[in-house]
């Protein structure tokens, strides 16, 4: 990369470097200032005049700057490079140095001209044999050598810049080509708007005449890329003046010219391509014609000269000999000037014709002098841009004149932007006073109204503020806003304050000892809110809807609920939008004055402070709910008041630094603040202690298995209600706790925490870390009283505590287990049992004496315990459930819902499903004795919830056993009388027959009664007796009464108790209707029975009189 590269990218560099400032202004600096910060959107527009005049400066500064940038540049490249700078500072100083700064930049007053060509085509010689006049000491050394690098030739009408030959044609590639390019760089540098005027190519006449077609191609296309070189880097497209050197070479040239007149000598010989046309082969055929037909005059005038000198042959053939140019012309031309699709063509403004022999007595070159002098300036203003520079300055000019109507139209879109935002507000502030309603005085309605204005008069203060575009001098929207601030700070205290502060000093002169702490609290903290706001308005600080604000204490909190902030923000609003510093002075020493008389009424006790925490902080409170959970209300359910929170602790905190500042005597409540802090603290303390004790109640939210089960799945972890309320208590209190007189369970909380981290293993080292630090915390803060166990044996025994509780916590997925670990706990001693909860109950006994160190309180015995509680309870009730889908699987299952005597002695035989279920299942629960009979065994703090009826289905059951293994009679003997069969009296059909047969394996024993008396013996057996049919006969109608089984005949008589039975239409469905036609309500069956109680008083007797389908409570 070149030094010029380098310096283009970081000027690039430090273009974007300057638009920092003005981003740091845009999107820093313009949220501190009044304007928007959109404003800085239009910063970057800005940069493009300001680097426009820094361009201006630079340029009016450029002829120090480049000589002094060529001077340090100087020293610093390679000797070649040195000495082409060198050369060209030289020259560029002597300029600046002229009397040409008279007439304008000494570099543009005069036109530059570049020559080029290979060594030895005669430059460097022609220049100097043109013959030209300079004021300026010629600059080349004279001595006929090669150019080293270039030479600068001063003269009255120009300045020519000859180059070294080895430019042109490059036998060092790298080292030529580097020195060709730097050239270009300075003459870029020093003449940005021109850097050329025109270019001379020369080329040896003898060289066109004896080169062959393909050197001389070779020889055009080096001159066509140094020129394409040159129109690439200067962006510029320049004559070119193809100058033929050395013609005196050609044959019969100085015979030719030594004839004619000196003054003809010094024209040039040539053409000039005045239609700048790009047919380069037509142009040199124009040329060679026009040059040969002037030749050939002269040589018929030189001819009938009469000067006495004969015309030699050389003179004759001089036309033919400069014909024989042109072949050599066509190629060199072809090939540096001709168009192609890849290159820019050249201007070929003309081909002339030179020699720097001095043929004349004026010791001139020929045909140089008005070349140099004439044709050159006369074409001075044909360089124009090229193609792709062009295109390049009309996009950059198009940029500049876009940049500068993007300015022109932002600025004027600003001015208008800000004179539209100024109606709109207007237009908006006039329809808020046009619909601004008149107060009549109800306190709702006109708050409500006040509210609406303050809204849109915050609305126009914050369009005021998000002015993101320059006024202008456009401050009518600010006027306006000013003016409504007035207004309503007007209203509100016309309409409210001075009514207000009337009836609240009135309510406050009847304050006294026994006024309620809540109406105390309301008055209090708004007259200390609302001092509080004009001090700090006076201070000159910022007010903010975010500080405390005063409620409106005339108003009932039971009517209405929470407390209003309307108020206190339209009152926030009246203070920040007042201007009369006296007035507020004014109002604040009056409200000092008020709060001073309410404390000296109702004494200085702060109690009511926590009144009023509970009041503004109901959400603060905790409750069982907090740490069960569960769906379950609970009527007077347990909670810690909002004020004994660490929420609440903060905002008592807050109130006492209200109150404090704003009471006119600091000193006086400072004294009654530190016995305040003192009772509060206890009373925080006893109401977390009594809430401890009743945590436990928290089993009542529970509701169904599903939570039940959610509470036993977490009841071992820091989420469960038990462990979570000693970290909850932990850390809430640390705003209470201090160094002395901390409550005993409180200390054996903080010494269980410590002996929770030392229970982390090893892996676990961040949370050992935590809880560790946590201990610390917790040690600095009780000091010396809260101690933890200094021994590794109280660590290893709340170990053992929590992974006992861990074992237990699996009965919540499981039933089964719950039922073993049941099991195991109610057949295992407590004292040897292997039951985990009888290993936690051992751990817990052993932690509680550990922490205690001898000082009682059962508070924290109570919270270590509860877990064991809860789960002794939830395997209790699993146990219970286990059991009842053990009874419907094993007992109701045999019975499909049957329950006659048959059933029962199948199920409550000697080896009947009843007795095996409780052997297998229900006796390690169950026990008896003979004062209780059948009752549930006590464990793990209670016993499964067996009902009643199970106790006396299997007491009823028992007995049944031993009468059925008794020995009975083997046949019974019951006489049975009828008589006859009534109905209700209405009944317009009665019975006529009444049928009783007994079923035997003998036969049927059958007494029929037709409405006179009949008696007949019948002989029962229960072994070879069955079902029993009754028959009623009504008109067309049959009425059955089956009664089935073995005890049949026992089941009958039981159900005619003293011979008699009353039948309802209902109990025969379906004969109902029947029955009803016939007018018949009920039926009445007469027998006399002789014999029956032996038969009622056998073994069915003592059967249960159904089977219980439920046996235990479970959670459904």
């Amino acid at each position: 990369m070149t030094r010029d590269t380098m310096l283009t990218y970081a000027k690039y560099v430090l273009f974007g470097a300057a638009l920092i400032p003005f981003l740091v202004i845009a999107y820093v600096m313009f949220p501190l200032l009044s304007w928007s910060w959109r404003i800085g959107l239009f910063l970057p527009l800005l940069v493009l005049p300001l680097w426009g005049a820094l361009v201006l400066i630079k340029k009016a500064l450029s002829g120090r700057n480049k000589i002094e940038s060529g001077a340090e540049a100087a020293g610093e490249e390679p000797s070649r490079v040195a000495e082409l700078q060198g050369s060209c500072q030289r020259a560029v100083q002597a300029l600046c140095a002229s009397h040409l700064k008279d007439e304008g930049d000494p570099l543009y007053v005069l036109p530059w001209y570049l020559v080029i060509g290979e060594s030895g085509s005669g430059k460097s010689t022609a220049i100097k044999m043109a013959g030209l006049s300079s004021p300026f000491v010629d600059h080349s050394d004279g001595s006929g050598a090669a150019t080293r690098n270039c030479d600068w030739s001063f003269y009255d009408q120009g300045i020519l810049i000859d180059t070294a030959g080895r430019y042109t044609v490059q036998a060092d590639r790298e080292r030529d080509n580097e020195e060709w390019r730097k050239l270009l760089a300075l003459l870029l540098r020093y003449r940005r708007k021109e850097p050329i005027d025109g270019l001379i190519v020369t080329v040896a006449a003898d060289r066109l005449a004896a080169g062959g077609c393909q050197e001389l191609e070779n020889y055009g296309r080096q001159l066509r890329l140094r020129i394409d070189e040159l129109m690439s880097h200067l962006g510029y497209r320049f004559p070119v003046y193809l100058l033929v050197t050395k013609c005196d070479l050609v044959h019969g040239m100085p015979q030719f010219f030594a004839r004619l007149p000196e003054q003809t000598l010094d024209q040039p010989m040539g053409l000039a391509n005045v239609e700048m046309s790009s047919d380069v082969p037509a142009f040199i055929g124009r040329l060679s014609a026009s040059l040969s037909q002037r030749l050939r005059s002269l040589r018929l005038l030189i001819v009938h000269q009469r000067d006495g000198k004969s015309a030699g042959s050389s003179l004759l053939l001089f036309p033919d000999a400069m014909r024989g140019l042109k072949p050599g012309l066509d190629f060199l031309a072809a090939a540096a000037f001709a168009e192609n699709h890849y290159q820019e063509t050249p201007l070929l403004r003309g081909i002339y014709f030179c020699s720097a022999s001095p043929c004349a007595p004026s010791g001139h070159g020929l045909f140089l002098h008005d070349f140099f002098e004439k044709v050159l300036p006369r074409d001075r203003g044909l360089a124009t841009p090229t193609a792709r520079t062009g295109r390049w300055r009309q996009v950059g000019e198009k940029v500049a004149l876009l940049s500068w109507l993007v300015i022109a139209a932002s600025l004027c879109g600003l001015l208008s932007c800000s004179f539209l935002k100024n109606m709109a507000v207007v237009r908006e502030a006039s329809v808020l006073v046009a619909k601004t309603p008149e107060l009549h005085g109800d306190f709702a309605e006109d708050l409500a109204a006040m509210e609406r204005m303050a809204s849109t008069i915050g609305s126009i203060e914050q369009r005021n503020r998000d002015w993101w575009v320059p006024r202008f001098g456009l401050n009518r929207s600010q006027e306006v806003e000013e003016a409504l601030k007035a207004r309503y700070c007007r209203q509100f205290r016309d309409r409210f304050l001075v009514f207000f502060d009337r009836d609240m000093t009135a309510a406050m002169a009847a304050f006294s000892l026994n006024t309620p702490n809540d109406l105390f609290g309301r008055y209090v903290m708004h007259l200390s809110r609302r001092i509080n706001l004009l001090k700090g308005c006076l201070a000159g600080n910022p007010l903010s809807a975010e500080a405390p604000l005063p409620d409106y204490p005339a108003r009932e909190p039971a009517a209405e609920g929470s407390s209003d902030p309307s108020f206190g923000k339209l009152y926030l609003n009246y203070v920040s939008w007042r201007s009369e510093r006296q007035e507020l002075d004014k109002e604040l020493k009056q409200l000092q004055s008020l709060l001073k008389q309410a404390f000296v009424r109702k004494g200085t006790d702060l109690a009511w402070m926590l009144e009023f925490v509970d009041r503004h902080e109901p959400k603060a409170a905790i409750s069982l709910k907090d740490f069960w959970g569960g769906s379950k209300a609970l009527a007077a359910e347990p909670i810690i008041p909002p004020s004994f929170t660490k929420k609440g602790k903060h905002f008592v905190n807050g109130l006492l630094n209200e109150v404090g500042t704003a009471y006119p005597e600091p000193m006086v409540l400072e004294r009654e603040k530190e016995g305040f802090i003192v009772w509060y603290r206890d009373a925080c303390f006893a109401a977390w202690q009594k809430f401890a004790w009743q945590l436990p109640k928290g089993e009542q939210r529970l509701s169904g298995l599903k939570e039940w089960r959610i509470a036993a799945a977490g009841m071992a972890g820091e989420t469960g209600p038990y462990f979570h309320f000693m970290s909850t208590a932990a850390d809430e209190l640390q705003a209470f706790a201090g160094a002395e007189n901390l409550p005993l369970w409180f200390i054996e909380l903080y010494r269980f925490q410590v002996l929770k981290a030392r229970k982390q293993p090893a892996g676990y080292a961040s949370a050992v870390e935590q809880g560790k630090a946590y201990a610390d915390r917790l040690g600095r803060m009780v000091g010396k009283q809260g101690s933890a166990p200094s021994s590794l044996a109280g660590a290893e025994v709340a170990r053992e505590y929590l992974n006992a509780v861990e074992h237990i916590a699996p009965v919540a997925k499981s039933r089964s287990l719950a039922h073993q670990m049941a099991l195991q706990a109610f057949t295992d001693s407590p004292e040897v049992g292997k039951s985990p909860l009888y290993q936690a109950a051992d751990a817990v006994q052993r932690l509680n004496a550990l922490l205690a160190q001898g000082q009682g309180d059962d508070t924290f015995s109570r919270l270590i315990s509860g877990p064991i509680t809860f789960y002794g309870t939830f395997v209790r009730m699993e146990t219970a459930c286990s059991l009842q889908s053990q009874w419907e699987e094993k007992v109701l299952k045999e019975v499909q819902g049957a329950s006659d005597p048959q059933t029962l002695n199948y199920l409550l035989g000697k080896d009947g499903p009843v007795w095996k279920f409780v052997g297998a299942f229900a006796d390690p629960f169950l026990g008896w004795s003979q004062a209780r009979g059948y009752y549930a065994k006590s464990a793990l703090g209670g016993s499964v919830p067996f009902r009643p009826e199970f106790y006396s289905f299997l007491a009823r059951g028992a007995k049944a056993k031993i009468a059925a293994a008794a020995p009975g009679k083997p046949s019974y003997q019951v006489t049975i009388k009828g008589f006859p069969t009534d109905a209700n009296s209405e009944a317009r059909t009665k019975p006529h027959s009444t049928r009783l047969e007994l079923q035997c394996a003998t036969g049927s024993q059958v007494i029929s009664n037709l409405n006179y008396p009949v008696s007949k013996p019948f002989v029962w057996s229960p072994s070879t007796c069955g079902d029993v049919l009754l028959q009623i006969d009504i008109g067309d109608t049959v009425l059955t009464k089956r009664y089935t089984g073995a005890q049949a005949f026992a089941d009958f008589l039981r159900d005619f108790p003293k011979g008699r039975r009353t039948f309802y239409p209902k109990q025969f469905p379906g004969e109902r209707q029947a029955l009803e036609r016939m007018g018949i309500r009920f039926i009445r069956v007469n027998y006399q029975l002789l014999g029956a109680a032996d038969v009622v008083a056998g073994p069915a007797d003592s059967l249960p009189t159904r089977i219980p389908a439920k046996i235990t409570d479970c959670w459904d």
